[in-house]
């Protein structure tokens, strides 16, 4: 179940149709599939292998695009890196998968540099650039190749190492599957009544999941993309109409700024129809806000994971009666929530959601992290994957995330989840994003930290959050602080960054005792 022949069946059947549109350019299934023939028979002539790992580290483009369908021809193993990420995270990914070749931009010379300085051999490839100290242009590697498919071995099916954001600690690289990746994309479209004939856009960079998930429905589906060379709401807005793009994929931020662009202006985007959210929680408020202004676009917002693709979605017609849960179990996937001990905890209550879905590496399970035998011990149990998320189900099978298992906060003897304060705050009209931790307290062991971003023209104050908190939430919920920034501090991946806020309320709780 490769992903190359499916695509290729694409382009034979319809060789003339768009397959991607990126800014002012386009390229179609047939010229796509020609494209990425060329960069799979350049790599093999400089002597890649079945089975081995190609970086990919550049801005959106097509040829970006040609690249990861290329490596994935060639029997490469695609290694995603977002150009948000830089430093000892990028040299961290390299040191861990050792690649064959690194296909970065010229923006990103420096970092691949600095990165590759004890790997001498791995092949630079530059996308837009020229090349320097051994590096090769991309036309170099391309030109005078074959236009004909390169024909691999069916085993191994390895296509893809995901590293996870990185959070906590240093990144995991997620081994994904050809059969991950195909088996998620046909189920999804089936699931949701996606059609092959719409028009798709993605408004992040094709290396990050929810582009790379955009990417599938191009390459398994058959479907035309609409993608941007970098995320801006204007520009969104009017390749939505240009194109009449009809299923959108983002995640809640780049709502929001849509959203923010919209209430300032006339548009409608009278094609779209459906928004496809995931990465975080949806917040409730910006649901509303979106039914008000785009009343004709119904909302999917999904659980996903790189690790198990999308174990729950909450549909279109269930967001006003259910708007605080992440949806029922997706068919095919099972879900099981875990005490601590590891054992299923009993109905009604909260537990770390687990989840399977057949045998790992072949349907929604990644196969395993790669090179991390600690981690893959302690989030593998056989088949199942333990996410380190807290949840609950209702008494009508709907699942609501509760936190991640390391952010609940425990006041005075009291376990109080941080997701449960932020959807609360996230109410209030003044406040357009937030995000709660927890901070050492000598009286309760630890107090409840919001950290808070106003709505543009909002006066929000701290007594404003905390009394909105106490009409709403049980008393030993509230923030004992209120801290406003002008945005929250996000990896690469878009997840904000919470030891980081806890560090800083750590020291601003301090200064405000001493004060």
């Amino acid at each position: 179940m490769k992903i190359g022949p499916m695509f290729e069946r694409h382009a034979e059947v319809h060789p003339d149709k768009t397959a991607i549109i990126l800014g002012p350019d386009s390229i179609s299934f047939g010229g796509l599939e020609k494209a990425a023939n060329r960069v799979a028979n350049g790599l093999r002539a400089r002597g890649l292998r079945q089975g081995d790992r190609v970086v990919i580290y550049a801005g959106n483009t097509l040829a970006l695009i040609e690249s990861i369908l290329g490596t994935w021809k060639a029997g490469g193993v695609v290694v995603p890196v977002t150009t948000w990420i830089v430093g000892r995270e990028v040299a961290f990914m390299v040191g861990d998968c050792k690649p064959f070749a690194i296909i970065h931009g010229p923006e990103q010379t420096a970092a691949v540099r600095e990165a590759t300085a004890e790997l001498p051999r791995a092949l630079r490839i530059v996308i837009g650039g020229a090349g320097e100290d051994g590096a090769i242009t991309f036309g170099q590697l391309v030109d005078g190749q074959k236009e004909t498919a390169v024909r691999i071995d069916p085993e191994p099916d390895d296509a893809m190492i995901a590293y996870t954001s990185g959070t906590t600690g240093r990144p995991k690289g997620a081994v994904t599957t050809h059969a991950n990746l195909t088996v998620m994309s046909l189920s999804t479209a089936a699931l949701w009544e996606t059609r092959c004939d719409e028009i798709y856009m993605v408004t992040t960079p094709i290396a990050h999941r929810t582009g790379l998930a955009r990417l599938m429905s191009c390459a398994v589906l058959g479907a035309t993309v609409v993608m941007l060379p970098r995320f801006d709401a204007a520009a969104a807005v009017a390749a939505i109409e240009r194109h009449g793009v009809n299923i959108l994929g983002g995640v809640p931020t780049v709502a929001r700024i849509l959203l923010d662009y919209l209430e300032k202006s006339d548009h409608q985007c009278p094609t779209l129809r459906l928004l496809m959210a995931t990465g975080e929680a949806f917040p409730i408020a910006l649901k509303e806000r979106m039914a008000r202004r785009l009343p004709h676009v119904g909302l999917i917002s999904f659980y996903a994971l790189t690790e198990a693709g999308c174990p729950a979605a909450l549909f279109p017609h269930e967001q006003k009666a259910k708007p605080g849960s992440t949806g029922r179990v997706t068919p095919g996937f099972e879900i099981r929530l875990l005490d601590p001990e590891g054992k299923d905890v009993p109905a009604g209550e909260m537990g770390e959601i687990a989840v399977r879905c057949g045998t790992r590496g072949r349907f929604g399970v990644i196969k395993e992290y790669h090179n991390r035998p600690d981690a893959n011990a302690s989030s593998f149990d056989g088949d199942w994957f333990k996410t380190g998320d807290v949840g609950r189900f209702d008494d009508e099978g709907y699942l609501y995330l509760v936190d991640r298992a390391k952010d609940m906060i425990i006041s005075g003897g009291l376990n109080i989840y941080s997701r449960e304060v932020e959807q609360t705050i996230e109410s209030h009209p003044g406040v357009a994003e937030v995000a709660v931790v927890g901070a050492p307290d000598a009286q309760f062991g630890e107090s409840v930290i919001a950290y808070v971003v106003r709505r543009d023209g909002a006066s929000l104050d701290a007594a404003g959050v905390i009394e909105h908190c106490r009409a709403n939430l049980a008393s030993y919920k509230k923030p004992k602080h209120v801290f406003f920034m002008e945005k929250l501090p996000r990896n690469a991946s878009g997840k904000v960054l919470k030891p980081e806020l806890r560090k800083q309320a750590i020291a601003e709780v301090a200064a405000e005792a001493h004060a």
